[in-house]
């Protein structure tokens, strides 16, 4: 992972950090930790074997990874180590609606079990009908896991909400998981979590060795690939502009949204010392497809895609590409997944040695701060984000693209 961060003074105002653990677990507000630390002396007391070994051959595994987009891209290195080291098992997830797009094509799983959490739902309906929505597609998930009686079950997501209280009304008898984000006494291999700066991809390693603690899994396994060979067609009208790079300015959280002018700063001053390059713009939802159209005038020959694309062929559209230029969001994990080369323009609120994408050719960029990482979803200033200067990514992506054609 390259940080190519330059030697600038601080730029306040600065938000106010807060905790990445109190004890035990990934929460931050002192109430929370409380109740949830009172439930779990509650559920220690009811009768839950723990550390057992497993009765006979592996035959059906339930991973569950429920979060973000990025988070279940995050975890193709595990299901792909998962399903070379237990060819003949019958492997399920449980993953959001907003998931499933991520594993589709790759083959790893059997079966995919939808259960959108009204806590990681991302959507404009209501809090009742997130609620209503989650008690539906949990009542209809529970039953096609206990159909199938998964032997072993491994939740990847170490925040709360953490799928073990699923896993034990599921019957399943061995239940894997970090005690992070809750519910621990409920698991029978339980794990800690370790704050140690490596790819989130690398934390899911300690569960996967509890399935197999005589045969520890590699670190490398735990890394997301995707051989582009496995996708579609690119569209001819993409084909016919090779080479191009992928901009994609939009962000699923309001504080990752870098700003229309900055874009076009960068667009400018990138478009100016390499020419040879036409520029791809990408992006889903009404506020991509907004910025896109304002940004498709900042140089000549821009591709506007966003709004314009399916999964797949978005999947193509960044295989394709010699570079990504994004924030903090699922384009730079993906792009990272087909090996091709990413800069990001990342916020503080979480370390970039856990969440940025995880490749060797990555290069992330934020301004210094003295709060970064705060730990929380941001604050009004964004210091660390929005004083990231666009002369700064332009110098980045053409250094990663002069490396490139060296090799």
């Amino acid at each position: 992972m390259i940080l190519p961060l330059k030697d600038l003074d601080p730029i306040g105002p600065f938000g106010k950090p807060r905790p990445a653990m109190r004890g035990r677990y990934r929460m931050s507000h002192p109430l929370k930790v409380l109740a949830i630390t009172s439930l779990d002396g509650a559920l220690r007391l009811l009768p839950v074997r723990r550390n057992a070994a497993p009765d006979g051959v592996i035959e059906r595994i339930l991973v569950a990874n429920w979060a973000h987009l990025g988070d279940v891209i995050s975890t193709i290195g595990a299901l792909r180590s998962l399903r070379h080291r237990y060819p003949a098992a019958r492997i399920g997830m449980i993953v959001g609606s907003w998931g499933q797009a991520a594993l589709a094509g790759t083959g790893l799983v059997d079966d995919l079990h939808i259960i959108d959490h009204w806590a990681l739902n991302r959507s404009a309906i209501s809090r009742p009908d997130k609620w209503r929505r989650y008690r539906t597609t949990r009542r209809r998930a529970l039953q096609d896991i206990r159909r199938i009686r998964y032997q072993a079950a491994i939740d990847l997501f170490p925040i709360f909400p953490p799928a073990h209280p699923l896993f034990f009304k599921a019957g399943i008898p061995l239940r894997i998981g970090y005690v992070s984000g809750g519910f621990g006494p409920l698991l029978t291999h339980p794990v800690a979590w370790e704050m140690r700066r490596r790819p989130m991809a690398e934390h899911y390693r300690p569960l996967l060795d509890a399935l197999s603690p005589d045969a520890p899994f590699l670190p490398a396994e735990m890394r997301p690939h995707r051989d582009p060979r496995t996708l579609g067609t690119l569209p001819a009208h993409l084909a016919e502009v090779l080479p191009y790079i992928v901009v994609h300015p939009g962000a699923g959280s309001p504080n990752r949204l870098w700003g229309e002018e900055r874009w076009r700063q960068f667009i400018t001053l990138f478009v100016s010392r390499s020419p040879g390059y036409r520029i791809v713009i990408t992006g889903s939802g009404a506020g991509d497809v907004a910025l896109a159209e304002q940004l498709e005038q900042a140089a000549p020959g821009i591709i506007n895609q966003a709004g314009r694309s399916d999964w797949d062929t978005f999947v193509r559209t960044l295989a394709s590409a010699s570079l990504v230029v994004c924030p903090d969001t699922v384009t730079g994990h993906v792009a990272a997944m087909l090996d091709v080369p990413v800069v990001t323009i990342f916020t503080g609120t979480n370390d970039p040695y856990l969440w940025a994408p995880y490749t060797d050719r990555v290069a992330v960029m934020t301004r210094p701060v003295v709060c970064a990482p705060c730990n929380s979803p941001g604050c009004p200033a964004m210091s660390c984000f929005l004083n990231v200067p666009p002369a700064d990514v332009a110098d980045a992506a053409v250094a990663m693209l002069t490396d490139q054609l060296a090799k």
